[in-house]
């Protein structure tokens, strides 16, 4: 498939079930639900901790969802998937644990590069040469990272085995089959998309009571659904 046939489907999959597509909305919304509090202006107390659980809980949630958005994109399904909490928290767990592994590897690489070149501990003489270096090095580093962590989720949907996503060998091989050019291009174009359907979204927020929680839905779902398909869709594509 071309770029542009990845986007366009994954742009028409959200809409292909209303009822399911809500579904997620609101789970998207349950998983920014502390965020939610905070601009409630809820910043201490019971209910703050219990919307940070209640966040984490559906972040783990929605994100094992997503590794079955991209399953069913792999096999060139248009169904959603079905929800499973336990083994959807379950692959949001791994899923996490991933992103870990490839998001500490840029951040220690930096960190002893800004050691090496004196910007930390470094008087004002060297401060700012050192930040230069320490700034360019970990942009590369975590644009690049994060291109081989889109990957290895992919893997992860996948086989399901973790092993397969931590297996840097095999990953790099896979960036080099789809393209690095190809994953960046879609990634950029993506998130504009979502951008911009969020900015669509904020319409909605001018609605009294209910609009910041329907613009919240629906934003949250096409993002996810949108986003994911076309992770499948690229990995497969040949």
């Amino acid at each position: 498939m071309s770029l542009s046939e990845i986007i366009t489907d994954s742009v028409k999959y959200p809409f292909t079930n209303i009822t399911n597509f809500l579904i997620v909305g609101i789970l998207t919304l349950l998983a920014g639900i502390f965020n939610v509090f905070t601009l409630w202006g809820i910043t201490n107390g019971a209910i703050y901790y219990l919307g940070l659980i209640i966040s984490f809980i559906f972040a783990l949630f929605l994100s094992g969802y997503s590794l079955n958005i991209i399953r069913n994109a792999m096999v060139k399904s248009d169904d959603f998937p079905m929800l499973d909490p336990v083994n959807n928290i379950i692959d949001g767990i791994k899923v996490l644990i991933v992103s870990i592994v490839y998001f500490i590897i840029p951040f220690v690489i930096t960190l002893v590069i800004a050691i090496v070149t004196g910007t930390i501990g470094a008087g004002l003489n060297n401060l700012f040469a050192g930040l230069g270096i320490a700034s360019i090095v970990s942009v590369i580093l975590f644009v690049l990272f994060a291109i081989f962590e889109v990957v290895a989720v992919a893997r992860l949907a996948q086989t399901g085995e973790f092993g397969d996503a931590v297996n840097f060998g095999e990953v790099f091989e896979d960036v080099k089959r789809i393209g690095i050019a190809k994953i960046i291009a879609f990634v950029i174009i993506a998130l504009i998309i979502i951008v911009v359907v969020q900015l669509i979204c904020s319409i909605l927020v001018f609605i009294p009571i209910l609009g910041a929680l329907i613009a919240s839905i629906i934003g949250g779902a096409f993002g996810v659904l949108f986003y994911n398909r076309g992770i499948g869709l690229l990995y497969i594509d040949q």
